[in-house]
């Protein structure tokens, strides 16, 4: 299993990560807090889509190309934890 952070910035970002995630094989999630929903689902996502703290469970343990494929999805993860951040 693999958790990365992950981040949206528009619907057109929502569609695309979800056919991107609809298109593989590999189960997985996307949680928030104690919510957890199918990351494959539009509507699921888009329950989560606004949260802060988003994070991509993926359930297999070889997944690089699939991370290769939501590299912007968790860049913009990452940028938002950043800002989170107190320095």
């Amino acid at each position: 299993m693999k958790k990365v952070e992950i981040g949206f910035w528009g619907i057109e970002s929502i569609l695309e990560f979800v056919s991107i995630a609809g298109a593989c094989k590999e189960k997985m999630n996307l949680a928030c807090g104690d919510r957890m929903v199918n990351a494959k689902s539009l509507l699921s996502v888009l329950s989560l889509a606004t949260a802060e703290g988003l994070e991509l469970v993926i359930h297999e343990e070889s997944c690089d190309s699939l991370l290769g494929l939501l590299e912007l999805y968790v860049e913009h993860g990452r940028l938002l934890g950043s800002k989170h951040i107190a320095v």
